[in-house]
Order: C-alpha cells, then structure tokens, then sequence
C-alpha cells in the first residue's frame, strides 16, 4: 500500500470524506436532523464559492476536485450543532476563498482551509462557536434556538475543574461539544482504517498523539490522575478530530518521513503550550495553523541533514579508509572540488583562459 504522500490526492479526500461522514451519524441520533442541514450548507457553498473563484480566476472548474467537499464537511463538523446557517456559509467562502484560491490553489494550500474558518469564527463570534446545546436536546432545522446552552470540556479544564462526566459518556459522546469531535469511539475507529487505507500519515498521528500524551501525563491541568490527565487532554476540544482528520492532508503534510515526525511533535507540542498557558480556546486549530506555516521547513531541514551526512560525512569516512588502505596518497596540493549542489556558474581557471590569452596577445603581435 502507498503511502499518503505517493497516492493520488483527489483518492485520499474522497476516502477521508466518506470516513469523516461517518461522524454525522451519531449526530443526528444526538441533535436531530440540524447536523446535515448544516454540513449540507457548508458543503454546497464551498462547491459553489470555488465555482465562483475559478470563473474570477479564469482557470477550470475541476469538478473532481474532492478536496472542497472534503474542506466543506470538515469545517461544519467543528462547528456546534446551533450555530446559525449564515454562519455556516461564511465559514465555507472563508474556506475556499482564503484556504485555497488566495494561495495559488490547491497545489499551493500551505494552512489547512477548515482550521482558518473556523479560527476566524472562534475569534469574531465565540458565542456562536463556543457555547453549546446540551446533551441530547434536539435542535429545530429552522428557527432560532433560545434554549440556555453551555461549554465543553476544554473549557472546564482550561478553568482547572475536572469534567463532571464519566470517561464512557466522553468515549460515547454524551457531552456537549461541536458536531464531529465529541464522538471519540467513532473518530477512533475512523481513524484505524484510514491508517490501514494509508489515507493519514501514521508518523503524524502517532508523534503527535505521543508528544501531547507524555506532556499530559507528567503535567497534569487539572487535578487527576496521570492516566485520566491523558484521557481528558485527548477527548477535549478538536484534538482527537484534528489530529485524525486535519493534520495530514495531503496538500499540508511534509513529503519526508523524518520531516512528519517533527512536524507531529511540533503539533503537539504547541497545541498543549497553547492550552498550558494560552487564553482562547480551540487551541488545536490555531496550534495546526503555526504547524502548517513550518510545513516546508521541516522537509528543508531533513533535506539538508540528509545531503550534509551524504557529501561529507560518508565521502569523508570513504576517503579515510581509502588512505587507510593505501588505494589514495593525500598531498598538500590536493585539488578542492565542490559538490554539486554549490557549484556556480564561473569561467575555468586554468587551461582555457590562459590559451585565450596567448591568442589575444598573439593576435595583438600580428595587427601590429
């Protein structure tokens, strides 16, 4: 099976759409039909917002392009089921205007299109994106919403209080938070096949899982044990659901292996300092945000470590067990070569300018 990064993009959103779908299901049975209303709505204004944008771009409309409805569904899915409709559709031309088509396209996504809509929504309307309707209370499919809504677990741990609900009602996703990440055992199970399909990078996952696990073991938030301190730091917020299905796409996610390590350690890393000393809440998304800005950086380094250890330290130790051998004798006078990578465009030194000279000055001889 190829990896995520030799597979063809458009079949990797396509499979990472269908999987993330899954998550709508238990959603309806908790909040009614309001969910696919809202999913519909972002995903039907992203297909027609990059529509719009190829026509003003004046490039081809791809159809197939699966990432959009991908982007569309995953930027509902972090979404409460409350938020309003018009809300929904901002997110999407957030989406799709800035996410994609002000960088260039989709060849050129250098942040995740999903993390920066709903980031701007956390920042103008946190009311809307960070308050939400209680467990099991079925929201009309229009209308306005006056029932009392309430806060999720990351905001009970950011206030240093542990969570009042059992690890099977969080495992289940009996609490209250947005439409995708409150259903850890279906985000779980998404998650294995999708790294059995090669549909996300296991080196992303498993660095940034890790990363997070460790610093949540040995500094707790809140006053628990080790063990339950990991558990509520993975099932909190949009963690779980954007480290699954954000993290690595196939458009963001560094081509190295190496490169995917550091790029999940930095993830996770930065989600928790966020979360250890930060203000806002949604920590993963503007967490992923910084990642994906150092996206390129991580590949360039692992680049550069790679061709250092290749030019001179292996060409060094070949040369010493030459010498060694006797099969080469090292002068004071040894010609210095410089590797490819730094060889410029310059004259040669020796031979052929100096004949150009004598025929210059030969030249010169004769006319007079």
């Amino acid at each position: 099976m190829k990896s995520i990064i030799a597979r063809d993009p458009c079949k990797v959103y396509f499979e990472r759409f269908v999987f993330m779908a899954a998550l709508l299901i238990p959603a309806v049975f908790l909040g009614g039909i309001r969910p696919i209303i809202v999913s519909a709505v972002s995903v039907g204004v992203c297909m027609l917002a990059d529509l719009v944008c190829c026509k003003i771009r004046r490039i081809p409309y791809d159809i197939k392009d699966t990432s959009v409805v991908f982007w569309g569904l995953a930027v509902s899915l972090v979404m409460p089921a409350s938020i309003p409709y018009i809300h929904s559709a901002l997110s999407a031309i957030i989406c799709i205007v800035i996410g994609k088509h002000m960088f260039g396209g989709k060849d050129n996504v250098i942040f995740s299109p999903p993390a920066i809509a709903a980031a701007f929504l956390i920042i103008c309307y946190p009311n809307e994106m960070l308050y939400f309707p209680k467990v099991g209370e079925i929201i009309p499919a229009f209308g306005g919403h006056t029932n009392i809504l309430i806060r999720d677990l990351d905001n009970m741990m950011k206030l240093g209080n542990v969570p009042p609900y059992s690890m099977i009602d969080i495992a289940m996703g009996r609490v209250p938070g947005a439409i995708g990440a409150v259903s850890i055992l279906v985000i779980a199970v998404c998650g294995i096949c999708m790294l059995i399909r090669r549909s996300t990078s296991i080196c992303t996952f498993i660095s940034c899982i890790g990363t997070i696990s460790l610093l949540a073991f040995f500094y707790p938030r809140v006053d628990v044990a080790p063990i339950d301190s990991v558990f509520y730091e993975l099932t909190s917020g949009y963690l779980l659901f954007g480290t699954v299905f954000l993290a690595a796409e196939p458009y963001i996610v560094p081509k190295r292996r190496a490169a995917r390590v550091i790029y999940g350690v930095v993830l996770g890393y930065t989600t928790m300092m966020f979360r250890y000393f930060g203000q806002t809440e949604g920590c993963f998304l503007f967490a992923l945000l910084i990642t994906n800005a150092l996206s390129c950086g991580f590949d360039t380094i692992i680049d550069n470590l790679l061709y250092w250890k290749k030019t001179y330290i292996s060409s060094f130790e070949q040369n010493k067990n030459a010498a060694q051998h006797g099969s080469i004798k090292l002068t004071d006078t040894q010609e210095i070569q410089l590797p490819e990578k730094y060889r410029y465009h310059t004259p040669p030194i020796d031979g052929k300018v100096k004949k150009h000279r004598r025929k210059k000055k030969q030249k010169g001889g004769t006319e007079e």
